[in-house]
Order: C-alpha cells, then structure tokens, then sequence
C-alpha cells in the first residue's frame, strides 16, 4: 500500500506530466492549429486538474488518499478525453496505466472496470452518430481486454521478480554476516570486496568484456562463503599457517562453490565463487585454470580481493597503505593477475583509494565512538 510520502511522489509526478502535456499541447496548437476553446479547456484541465486532491488530502483520512486520489485522476483522464475527437482509447489505456503508481490491487481492478465504461458512454452514449456493428463492438471489447490482462500479468510478473530479489538480497546478506561473524579481522571484507569488483568490473565492461555487473555483485558478495565451513581456529591463527592449514583453507572455494550450487544460483555465479583464487599463470587454486580459463568475473574479484586483504589488518600482520598494495598488485601482473587488468587497475586507483579512505574514516569514527 502507498504510504503519505508515496501519495505526495505520485503527486508530484501527476503535475510534472500535467505541465508536460501543457507545453506539448501548446506547441501543437501553435504550428497546426488555431487557438480556440477546446484548447483553453484542455489547459484548464491540465493546469489545474489535480487542485482538488492537492488542496484537500491534507483535510482528510489517510486511509482514502489512495481512492481520492484515483477519482481525480479519473476525472482528468475523463474530462479530457471528452474534448478531444471522439473513439479514443485515452481512458482505457491511461486509467489502468496510472493505477499501478498506487502498487494496490484494488485499485487497478476498479480502474480498469471504470476505464471501460466510461469509453463506451464518451465513445457511444455521448456519440450515438458512431455507427459501429456488433461485431466491432465485440472486436474493440475484446483489444480493451487483452490490454488489461497483459498489464495485470506484466504487473504481477514484475511484483514476483522483486519479491524473489528481495529475499534473495537478504540471504545474501544473512550468508555474507554469517561468515564474517567467524572472524573480525574479515568483517566489511565481503561487501568491500563487492564495491571494489564494481569499480573495476564497470571499465572492464567498457573495454569491451562480457561482464554482468548485477551477477558480479552477488558472486562477489559471497565469494568466501565457503569460509563458513571452514575451522574458526585456523581463520584466526596469529602466526604461519602450517602447510595442512593452508590447504584445509584453500578448500572454501570448492566448499563455498558447493553451497550455492545446493542454493541454486546460476552457473556464472558458481563459477565465479569457485575460481576467484586462481591464478594468471595456472598456479592458483581449486583448478590451477590460466589466462582465459579463468572466468572474466573471478579475474575481476580476484584483484579486488587481494586489494582489500592487503589493505587490511590481518592477525598475522598490519595492513599495507595503498601504495604499498599498489605496487605489490602490479608486480603481480603476469602471475597472479591477467595483464589486461593492469591498465584498468591504473585508471580505477584513485577511486578504490577514494573508497579505501572514506570507509577508513568511517571505522575510526566507530571505534572512535566504542573507546570513548
């Protein structure tokens, strides 16, 4: 349902369209038409059609601003339709169109019900010289109908997406505080990691590469949720890991790749949890896949990933300034990382430390706030 916020958007939105049509109808009449009544009629209507609800919703209940607000935008629609040549389909095509800023069911049935007859009164009552037959009567019903259930499937098909997104979003979520709850060297990594791969994965794709930003979000989000399965001892070791530890954490991308695979997450998505350690020159891991084995996404998490670990503290060791991870990441390219990555990363630099620095201040101020 639309809250009083939503009402006063939709509002806003209704008169900026009214002004729109204002000018547009203006500049019409100016190059093909006279000025005569119809137009100042039409003007009258656009400019202040919508006065009634403006000057006074605040008067009444909140529960009927949503049905006000509809008859005034019926109205509108109406009275406008009734000045322009006859046998528009204006009303039926408006009316239900506008309904769904109310995202109210209710309200999107009755407006189609009341489009329809209010075009056969304008169309036919009103017009009783239109010489129509039977069968285009039902011809026209049947269009009217078809609109209507389109934009009733088009609606719901959209509301599902958004439903699933929004789940989908907090699973994510629910995953991501999950794993960093295990170790508070990492916490932020995850989503840092996400706002750096976005960053690099935007020029990557201006280049001219296949890259889905929407699915480089979500696998970089979650590339190390295989880190869940993973012992928390070991996550949190002060000193060298042994080489059975390093191997026992090697096993989360192949862990991590499991658990959204069980959770039915694309291909793509799969892929990119499972091989964001490889390498450029095949020694990485699970896979030991090279150069373009390597999916474009894990190439791009890959380098994000290793910016924000060298950036960071880690139990082990104090992180590295920025420049310090800069060079470190170039003489890396060639082994580690993709060298087409190198001219991107250059240009994308001063914004991850753009990033780097806001969220540093962000921290300190935190911490600031629990010492104090």
């Amino acid at each position: 349902m639309v809250n009083s916020y939503g009402i006063k958007a939709i509002l806003k939105l209704l008169w900026l369209m009214c002004l729109l049509g204002a000018v547009v109808m203006t500049v019409i009449y100016l190059f093909w038409f006279n000025f005569d009544e119809t137009y100042f009629q039409l003007l009258g209507i656009l400019l202040l059609g919508y006065l009634p609800f403006t000057l006074g919703y605040k008067h009444i209940s909140e529960k009927y601003h949503m049905m006000m607000l509809f008859c005034n935008i019926a109205t509108v629609i109406v009275l406008s339709t009734m000045l322009v040549p006859a046998h528009t389909y204006f009303i039926v095509i408006f009316i239900p169109l506008l309904a769904l800023l109310f995202n109210e069911w209710r309200i999107f049935y009755v407006s189609c019900i009341t489009s329809l007859v209010f075009h056969y009164i304008i169309n036919y009552v009103l017009n009783p010289s239109m010489d129509v037959n039977a069968i285009q009567h039902a011809f026209e019903l049947t269009l009217v109908l078809l609109y209507d259930v389109i934009l009733y499937l088009v609606i719901r098909i959209n509301i599902k997406q958004s439903t699933m997104m929004y789940v989908f979003d907090k699973t994510v979520k629910a995953l991501i505080l999950a794993v960093e709850a295990k170790d508070e060297y990492t916490r932020g990594h995850s989503i840092r990691v996400s706002e750096y791969s976005l960053l690099i994965g935007e020029i990557v794709k201006d280049n001219g590469y296949d890259v889905d930003l929407n699915t480089l979000r979500i696998s970089s989000l979650i590339h190390d949720i295989g880190k869940i399965n993973i012992d928390n001892r070991i996550l949190t070791k002060k000193g060298k890991l042994t080489l059975d530890e390093y191997e026992h954490i090697k096993m989360h991308s192949q862990l991590g790749a499991d658990i959204v695979r069980d959770m039915e997450y694309p291909d793509t998505i799969i892929a990119d949890v499972l091989h964001h350690h490889e390498r450029y020159d095949g020694n990485g891991y699970p896979s030991g896949l090279q150069d373009d084995e390597i999916p474009i996404h894990a190439k791009i998490i890959a380098l994000a990933d290793t910016f924000d670990a060298l950036t960071s503290d880690r139990p082990y060791r104090s992180a590295f300034t920025v420049e310090e991870a800069k060079k470190i990441i170039l003489d890396n390219m060639r082994t580690q990382f993709d060298p087409v990555l190198e001219d991107v990363f250059i240009s994308v630099y001063p914004k991850l430390v753009k990033h780097y620095n806001m969220q540093a201040a962000i921290k300190y101020k935190v911490d600031k706030k629990l010492t104090s």
